[in-house]
C-alpha cells in the first residue's frame, strides 16, 4: 500500500496467556506540538497498575502505548505516520537509537523498529526521505513502549518537460529549497529522475528545474501538506539540440556550445549529446583531439534541431 494513503492508526499489543501483566496496556494519545518543552502525556484511559508515564523531550507529535512486561523484557516498538489522520508508513525509515552515553544500540532501515532494551535514557533519530527528527525518552522498568510518531511529511512529484516536446532524452535536475521552517534557505534534496516522489516536511518550497546539459532554467514555488502529494509539472520555454559526431565511432569528442553573447556552456563529452537551450542563436563546436569542427544554428521554444558534425 502506498505510504501516502490514509487509513486508521493501528497499534499492536502482544498477547500472552502466561502472565496477566502482559495483558495490561496503558494507551496514551499524546498529541504534542512541535516544542522542546518537557511534559507528561495526557491519558485517555487509566491503568489498573500504577505506572509512571515515559518522559519525553518532545520534538514531534506522537501516540504512545505502554505494555506492562516482566523485568528483563523491556523494549521499544517504533513506527511513524505522515500525518495525524494517516496510516502507518509501510516504507523503510532509517532508525538510529543511542543510549545515555551516546553509543548506538540500534541502527536499521525498517518501517517498524522493534528492539529489546534495558531501562534507561535513550535518544531516537530517524530519517524518512529528506525529513529527519529526533526524540529523547526514558524507558522504565517493566515497560515496553510502542510509539507512533507523526512526522508531518508530504510528497513532491516533479515532472520537468520541454514546451511542446514533453519529456526528452536530456537528463534533468530538480533542486528543492526550503522557503519556511528551520531549514529555510537550504537546499533540501535533488532529484535526477522525472516523476520521482520526493518526501519532505510539510511547508513551502522552491523548485529549480534545469537540465544537466543546456541553459534552460525554470523556477516554481509549491506548498506541501502532510500526508499529501503535490504534483508539479514544469514546461521549459526552450528547444532541444541533438549534437552528433558522424566520424570514427571510437573518437574522443568534447562538445562546447556558445550563445550569441559569448557565454560558453560546460563541456560535454561523448559522440552525441542532447542539450536544452533557451531560444536564441548558438554555435556548437566538437573537439576531436586537436581538431575543431563547428556549426552555427538558431533554436526556438518547442523546436528540435539535429546538429551533425563530421569529417
Amino acid at each position: 500500500m502506498h505510504d501516502l494513503s490514509t487509513r486508521a492508526l493501528q497499534i499492536r499489543r502482544q498477547k500472552s496467556a502466561t502472565s496477566a501483566a502482559l495483558l495490561t496496556a496503558v494507551l496514551f494519545a499524546a498529541q504534542f506540538a512541535w516544542t522542546d518543552a518537557i511534559g507528561a502525556p495526557k491519558t485517555t484511559e487509566e491503568s489498573a497498575v500504577a505506572v509512571m508515564a515515559p518522559k519525553f523531550q518532545t520534538k514531534v507529535a506522537h501516540d504512545i502505548a505502554i505494555e506492562i512486561v516482566k523485568p528483563g523484557n523491556e523494549g521499544l516498538e517504533l513506527s511513524a505516520r505522515l500525518s495525524e489522520s494517516g496510516g502507518l508508513i509501510e516504507r523503510d525509515i532509517s532508525w538510529t537509537l543511542r543510549d545515555a552515553q551516546g553509543g548506538i544500540v540500534y541502527d536499521k532501515n525498517t518501517d517498524l523498529a522493534q528492539v529489546g532494551l534495558p531501562p534507561g535514557d535513550y535518544s531516537i533519530e530517524a530519517r524518512y526521505g529528506s525529513a529527519t527528527f529526533s526524540q529523547n525518552l526514558t524507558l522504565l522498568e517493566a515497560n515496553r513502549l510502542m510509539v507512533s510518531f507523526v512526522l508531518e511529511v508530504g510528497g513532491i512529484r516533479v515532472l520537468p518537460r520541454v514546451q511542446g516536446l514533453g519529456l526528452t532524452s536530456a537528463q534533468t535536475q530538480s533542486l528543492v529549497y526550503a522557503l519556511s521552517g528551520a531549514d529555510k534557505g537550504k537546499l533540501i534534496t535533488i532529484s535526477k529522475v522525472p516523476g520521482e516522489i520526493l518526501r519532505v516536511k510539510s511547508g513551502d518550497y522552491r523548485i529549480e528545474s534545469r537540465f544537466a546539459a543546456g541553459n534552460a532554467i525554470a523556477v516554481v514555488d509549491v506548498r506541501v501538506s502532510p500526508g499529501l502529494m503535490s504534483a508539479v509539472e514544469i514546461d521549459h520555454a526552450a528547444g532541444l539540440a541533438r549534437l552528433s559526431y558522424v566520424g570514427a565511432p571510437d573518437a574522443q569528442v568534447s562538445w562546447l556550445v556558445t550563445d550569441d553573447q559569448g557565454d560558453v556552456l560546460p563541456a560535454i563529452d561523448g559522440l552525441s549529446a542532447s542539450v536544452v537551450l533557451k531560444p536564441g542563436a548558438y554555435t556548437a563546436k566538437a573537439r576531436i583531439g586537436s581538431e575543431f569542427l563547428s556549426a552555427s544554428f538558431d533554436i526556438a521554444a518547442g523546436q528540435e534541431r539535429d546538429i551533425l558534425l563530421g569529417n
